[in-house]
């Protein structure tokens, strides 16, 4: 789209990355992607690219039966860890190459860590392959710890992440599922321009601020990721 050739986006979902985020940001993203005039169709998918006899795309087939010219096709599902290279190295190698939680493979001072590595048991509330950049970055500080004689494990604490929409800055803070859980409520602002957003979680219980969603506003990480830390109520923080 940068290069001003027109785009199509399909997206399996009947809402952008709803499988991520709330139903207000996602339908924020969608109004975005729109606004940037890409032909946005929900709860499609790619069925079929058709040759043009010379092994060349000249369209593809989507999930709906509808036919789009095309001459370039990307496939944007998920990351898959390319370890094919080691299946005869002796290293133990799973989705990706499996690990412990202090980056060991089961070959004595070989290391694995990014999104080439795949725990043999994921830490609570995380996964076993971890495919965002901060994760990718505290796993060096901590495989680097024990190649250096300070053996640590890994312990990445309260889950964070961004990423950005064209001109939406996205960030998260604790625990924001999709479905807001039975014992949890939520405050959300949106601004009335759609494209800035603010969610608190909290717990219904005792207020305990439990995740913060943010949409072109951005908060200190430092500082939500304290007050999660140390259990502060919606009052507090607000």
């Amino acid at each position: 789209l940068s290069r001003h050739i027109d785009v199509t986006f399909l997206v399996r979902e009947s809402s952008y990355w709803n499988n991520v985020i709330p139903a207000e940001e996602s339908a924020m993203v969608n109004r975005h992607i729109l606004e940037h005039h890409v032909d946005l169709r929900l709860g499609t998918e790619l069925a079929e690219i058709i040759n043009d006899g010379s092994g060349k795309v000249k369209g593809v087939k989507t999930s709906k039966g509808d036919i789009i010219d095309c001459e370039w096709v990307g496939l944007t599902a998920g990351v898959r860890p390319n370890v094919h290279f080691l299946k005869d190295s002796g290293i133990h190698i799973g989705r990706g190459v499996m690990v412990n939680e202090y980056f060991e493979t089961n070959v004595p001072n070989v290391y694995a860590i990014g999104d080439c590595a795949e725990f043999h048991t994921a830490l609570p509330n995380r996964r076993n392959i971890e495919q965002v950049w901060y994760t990718g970055k505290m796993h060096g500080e901590t495989v680097a710890l024990t190649i250096t004689g300070n053996r640590r494990a890994y312990r990445p604490g309260i889950w964070f992440n961004s990423a950005k929409f064209f001109d939406i800055e996205y960030q998260v803070y604790g625990e924001v599922p999709p479905q807001l859980p039975a014992d949890e409520d939520t405050l959300y602002w949106e601004h009335k321009d759609g494209h800035k957003s603010i969610r608190i979680n909290y717990k219904k219980e005792n207020g305990m601020v439990t995740g913060f969603n943010l949409m072109g506003v951005r908060y200190r990480h430092k500082v939500c990721d304290q007050w999660i830390h140390e259990g502060r109520d919606i009052a507090y923080v607000l």
